[in-house]
């Protein structure tokens, strides 16, 4: 079962700082989140996929992302709640999504290295914030892997003084 990766990231691959993220809010960058994550057949919903960290981060902050199933991948365990389930691994997870319309694997660093190696990652989503924002968690980098695939909804954008390109990737 295919599933996708959507992330954010700095010029130097950084993706968050005490865990959250280190730049200010990018009104498009939510927006491009909430549509690709969300946006489903009639009748239907998708699946996101997160480590317990992402869970508990200062933007998910314990509560489920609305219309979308989470999943939240840990090996401590954390409280269940309406429209969440936890899983043991990627693997594990995967498996808990199946049946939804699209899966999106959104954080953190561990869980994207698993997908970014993971033979059934189909697109990655990624949001290229300019500057580096002296981040203590980072992904590998990604040009080194994936090559960019045109896309209607990609394009570049500034809010809050930051400019940012959102691109889909697919593997080289």
């Amino acid at each position: 079962m295919s599933f996708d990766v959507v992330v954010a990231a700095d010029s130097d691959w950084g993706i968050g700082k005490h865990n959250a993220l280190p730049w200010p809010r990018l009104k498009g960058d939510l927006q491009h989140f909430k549509r690709v994550t969300t946006d489903a057949p009639l009748g239907k919903r998708n699946a996101i996929v997160m480590g317990r960290r992402t869970w508990e981060s200062k933007e998910v902050a314990g509560k489920p992302l609305p219309n979308r199933l989470n999943v939240v991948v840990t090996r401590r365990g954390v409280q269940g709640v309406d429209g969440m389930v936890s899983a043991s691994s990627l693997d594990a997870a995967l498996e808990a999504a199946k049946g939804s319309a699209g899966i999106f694997v959104v954080g953190g660093a561990d869980l994207f290295r698993a997908s970014f190696m993971h033979p059934e990652l189909r697109w990655v989503y990624l949001t290229r914030v300019e500057g580096d924002f002296a981040c203590d968690t980072q992904i590998p980098n990604l040009d080194q892997m994936f090559e960019r695939e045109p896309w209607a909804g990609e394009g570049t954008f500034e809010d809050n003084g930051v400019a940012y390109r959102i691109e889909k990737m697919q593997r080289r």
